[in-house]
């Protein structure tokens, strides 16, 4: 009889990041600073207006952090709860923990985490901020080699905690038609209106208006996706 073949042990997952729907475009200076900035601390907290690309930054930035952490970089998005005290249970359940017996959420979350050098990715923490404040402390605490990376409208106060404000996407500088086409502004305004009209590109005929377009916009990544697929 021939031997069985010994099943192949599968790997397990190293993060569950979501794939992004379009191209993320620009921002490599605030990439270079986070890179620099995140060995440093344990706490790194991007900062900024709603709509201005925390998110979006802060997934482009922690899959590049893959090959550092042998526990694997978890997206945590907070944006669906209300209730402070969810904090921790939504947390856990990206890691499959789920209450057992008497163990608290927090003490099962904290074990799991210190096993492995793991990367947490913490999205939306502005409106629940007091349950991630208890969180984040506890990790810090019992789960030396877990870093946080967190988005914000506001930092979390921590002692620590390293605050990176997202800037609004850079505008044209000059009115010169390569300076237009070379702003990250413009562009995510061609990008995204190539979605509804592929041949979409920047000329001397319609920099000028998409210029002013985007200057109206502040630079607001969200604002301007919203504006080109007009």
């Amino acid at each position: 009889a021939v031997p069985a073949t010994p099943p192949v042990a599968t790997a397990p997952p190293r993060h569950n990041l979501p794939d992004q729907r379009t191209r993320f475009i620009g921002r490599e200076v605030a990439l270079a600073d986070l890179a620099l900035l995140l060995p440093a601390t344990r706490l790194l907290t991007l900062t900024g207006i709603g709509g201005c690309g925390k998110t979006r930054l802060a997934l482009r930035f922690a899959h590049a952090q893959l090959a550092a952490f042998a526990g694997g970089v978890w997206f945590v998005d907070l944006a669906p709860i209300t209730d402070t005290e969810r904090v921790t249970a939504t947390c856990a359940a990206v890691f499959g923990l789920r209450e057992e017996g008497d163990t608290p959420p927090m003490t099962r979350l904290i074990d799991h985490l210190a096993a492995r050098p793991t990367l947490l990715l913490l999205d939306n923490c502005e409106h629940v901020i007091d349950g991630v404040v208890a969180l984040v402390e506890a990790v810090m605490a019992g789960a030396a080699g877990t870093t946080v990376l967190a988005t914000s409208r506001e930092g979390l106060g921590l002692r620590g905690e390293q605050i990176y404000p997202v800037r609004s996407l850079s505008l044209p500088a000059t009115q010169a038609l390569q300076a237009v086409a070379d702003s990250e502004s413009v562009r995510v305004f061609v990008d995204r209106a190539r979605l509804v009209w592929p041949d979409f590109d920047v000329d001397a005929h319609n920099a000028a208006p998409i210029a002013e377009i985007c200057r109206r916009l502040d630079g607001i990544a969200l604002a301007i996706e919203l504006a080109a697929a007009r």
